[in-house]
């Protein structure tokens, strides 16, 4: 038996993706915002792991790092 995707039902009162498909545009703002958090908090935290090699590889001081996490 095959289990597609859009067979997810609603658990706990989170619509599964088959209720989400039906819902239409109002449900298009807020998952481009989740998304666009989701891929924020992504690039701050590999940036953050990488912090110590970029220092390395660069050679500049913690102070500068600060211009590296800013960007």
């Amino acid at each position: 038996m095959a289990y597609a995707i859009f067979d997810t039902p609603a658990i706990h009162g989170i619509p599964g993706i088959r209720e989400l498909a039906q819902a239409g545009d109002e449900m298009v703002p807020p998952l481009v915002i989740a998304t666009a958090q989701l891929l924020q908090v992504l690039d701050d935290s590999s940036v953050n792991i990488a912090l110590p090699s970029i220092q390395d590889e660069l050679a500049v001081t913690p102070a500068h790092l600060l211009w590296t996490v800013n960007a």
